[in-house]
């Protein structure tokens, strides 16, 4: 074993904010993981780029450089520069400056945010140092299963958000390998949580928050409202995201499009640009139904449990990790299939005894998975190592 402290330093990724008016799921991550550390009376730092914003009230910033990550041809590049057997030189050098950043006496906890291509320089450096690399995707769809080995053997520690991510790595290894630890992403369920009273003056509210892209599937959940409408369905849509962290971006060709989707049922689908993590609590008070109509492998959902929190019945896509974190407490539906996601949803307008039954559900299952629990389980498996194996929790 190496020597331990109970320090955490989280590496993230380069020109990414540490702040609240970012949506970043893994600077959501971050911030609760680091808010449990500090009220249990341990230090926490963040290595942040100087041009960034980092007002998040907890933990000690270490600013460094600037170095953007690689660029589409750059990670090409790296890619067959990986398949080689070489370094993933743009990888290594966007996070230089980071690495340079950990003491190289440094004996606590240091998590690489996806960042897989510095784990071995990240070791160099910090040689006594619990090493971990917190997967909040999948990293290595472009590494050789040699590099996935080399690249994993610099570290102590294999966290994953979710066993769909635990399975894809293990699958690489070829090994049930002891190292990855499963943490899922959780709620704070004192910020979410279901409003005092709920007044239903409207027809129901069908809420979808995230980044407006064709892999969280907004534009099927609209579609799903246009066969609602047909069938003589009472009901509002919120479409709240842009395609990025930013309200001012202009619209891009997918967003134009969901806009033209929508154009059948224009008077029941409002379009709110992006709000940062200030402001997003008052949508989910509004809603009647919660709508992740992901249409890909998400690794896990930050949307999902924030909207189980809030009391809200939710219709998620069974994709990805987002079962592990709706269990039983969610309807769902097999993406692209509109028509089935309109099914689910209407069974939950029509039913107010249903929907109230799935929100009672939902809130049930976001408070075993509240960032409390998740942040203990974490202390107890990765952040204070003890000499057995990892598990998963």
């Amino acid at each position: 074993m190496k020597p331990q402290s109970s320090t955490v330093l989280h590496i993230l990724t380069p020109g990414d904010h540490y702040s609240p008016a970012t949506g970043s799921a893994i600077v959501t991550v971050v911030y609760e993981l680091s808010k449990w550390h500090q009220i249990a009376g341990r230090e926490t730092l963040l290595v942040v780029s100087k041009n960034t914003r980092h007002d998040y009230d907890v933990g000690v910033c270490i600013e460094v450089m600037d170095r953007p990550e690689p660029v589409r041809r750059q990670r090409i590049v790296d890619a067959l520069m990986g398949r080689a057997g070489l370094p993933r030189v743009f990888s290594r050098a966007a996070y230089a400056p980071s690495v340079a950043a950990i003491p190289s006496e440094f004996t606590g906890t240091v998590m690489l945010h996806n960042a897989a291509g510095c784990a071995p320089s990240a070791r160099k450096a910090a040689p006594l140092a619990n090493l971990c690399l917190y997967c909040h995707n999948n990293l290595f769809s472009t590494y050789s299963n040699f590099e996935v080995r080399r690249t994993l053997n610099a570290v102590d520690k294999i966290v994953c958000v979710s066993n769909f991510i635990a399975d894809l790595i293990k699958k690489r290894l070829g090994s049930d390998d002891p190292r990855v630890f499963v943490a899922l992403n959780g709620v704070d369920t004192e910020r979410f949580k279901p409003p005092v009273s709920h007044q239903n003056m409207l027809p129901p509210l069908i809420l979808f928050v995230g980044r407006v892209q064709p892999q969280k599937g907004p534009d099927l959940l609209i579609k799903a409202g246009c066969i609602l409408a047909e069938r003589g369905v009472d009901f509002r849509i919120r479409i709240v995201g842009s395609s990025n962290f930013s309200a001012d971006d202009p619209l891009t060709e997918y967003e134009s499009q969901l806009r033209q989707i929508a154009r059948p049922i224009a008077d029941k689908v409002e379009f709110v640009p992006f709000v940062d993590r200030t402001g997003i609590v008052s949508h989910y008070l509004d809603a009647d139904v919660f709508c992740a109509p992901s249409n890909w492998d998400e690794p896990v959902s930050l949307t999902v449990p924030e909207a189980m929190a809030s009391g809200i019945a939710t219709v998620a896509s069974r994709r990805g990790g987002i079962p592990e974190v709706g269990a039983d407490a969610l309807l769902y539906f097999e993406p692209p299939d509109v028509n089935e996601l309109a099914h689910q949803i209407e069974t939950l307008i029509v039913s107010r005894g249903l929907r109230d039954q799935m929100g009672q559900r939902a809130r049930q299952r976001s408070e075993e998975i509240s960032w409390r629990r998740r942040y203990d389980a974490l202390w107890k498996g990765v952040l204070n190592p003890s000499p057995q194996d990892a598990h998963t929790s």
